[in-house]
């Protein structure tokens, strides 16, 4: 799929067996550092090209250290441990004049997935549907936005409401299938929590990160290309500080993956 927007900008070039070479961050731009989204995506392509896995993503726990640097990104990936059943493995960014100086670094989990008993779900939240779920303006904003077509089905953002709750219907505009690493991009997309307790805009940077995920690949290849949606709420926000929890659910109400990150605003 190396034609999808996604895929083109987490080419690597193999500067040695564990070491890999980007372009940077340019396509998928943030307001000051490259998409976080893009980042987690792009150290996935980095395993599977360095150390291809067999198993399905399990997990990933990042640190967004310094701002990601717009061009010209080394990669190093790092086996931790490969088990009988599941492998750990490191990635870690640096800038290409700065080779000391992480400026993100992230742990994934792969492990194969066995049918065992008990199955629970929490609930899914009461939203519109895409059709009835007012497109959210992918200008002005980031670059990374006009990746995505976004309905918003919960919540209005920049306005001051009780909860910072929100849910979006979220598709790739390239009309790219849905896999691991597309939904680790996408798992970064919700906006600040700031913004559904303040019309006043307020950003926020993610500084700890950590996903689940929840289904198989072929689960994600059933979704296709159509619509899933990302859900987002806080349990706090509070001196500079907030928390943010995301669920992301497939168009047939299964919940595929959750997130829990820890953001500086």
């Amino acid at each position: 799929m190396t034609d999808y927007p996604l895929d083109t900008a987490t080419q690597l070039e193999s500067v040695s067996d564990m070491r890999l070479k980007s372009g940077g961050g340019a396509a998928y731009w943030n307001f000051t550092s490259a998409f976080g989204g893009w980042a987690l995506a792009l150290g996935y392509s980095a395993v599977q090209q360095a150390t291809p896995q067999d198993g399905m993503l399990a997990g990933v726990t990042a640190s967004f250290m310094k701002p990601l640097p717009e061009h010209d990104l080394m990669v190093d990936v790092r086996a931790l441990r490969a088990g009988r059943r599941t492998n750990f493995i490191r990635t870690e960014f640096t800038a290409h004049d700065a080779p000391d100086a992480p400026v993100f670094a992230a742990d994934y989990v792969f492990s194969d997935m066995k049918e065992k008993p008990l199955d629970y779900t929490c609930d899914f939240p009461d939203v519109k549907t895409p059709e009835a779920s007012d497109r959210l303006p992918d200008t002005p904003g980031p670059r990374f936005l006009s990746r995505y077509e976004q309905r918003v089905a919960l919540g209005k953002p920049f306005s001051a409401q009780e909860r910072p709750h929100s849910a979006l219907w979220a598709r790739d505009t390239a009309d790219r299938p849905w896999d691991a690493k597309a939904l680790l991009a996408l798992s970064d997309t919700p906006m600040p929590r700031t913004f559904f307790l303040d019309t006043t805009p307020r950003f926020g940077a993610t500084v700890q990160y950590d996903l689940q995920v929840m289904c198989s690949a072929q689960t994600l290849a059933d979704c296709g290309a159509d619509y899933l949606l990302v859900e987002a709420t806080s349990d706090r926000v509070f001196s500079g500080r907030f928390s943010q929890t995301t669920r992301i659910w497939s168009p047939t109400r299964q919940l595929l993956a959750m997130s829990n990150q820890l953001a500086f605003y």
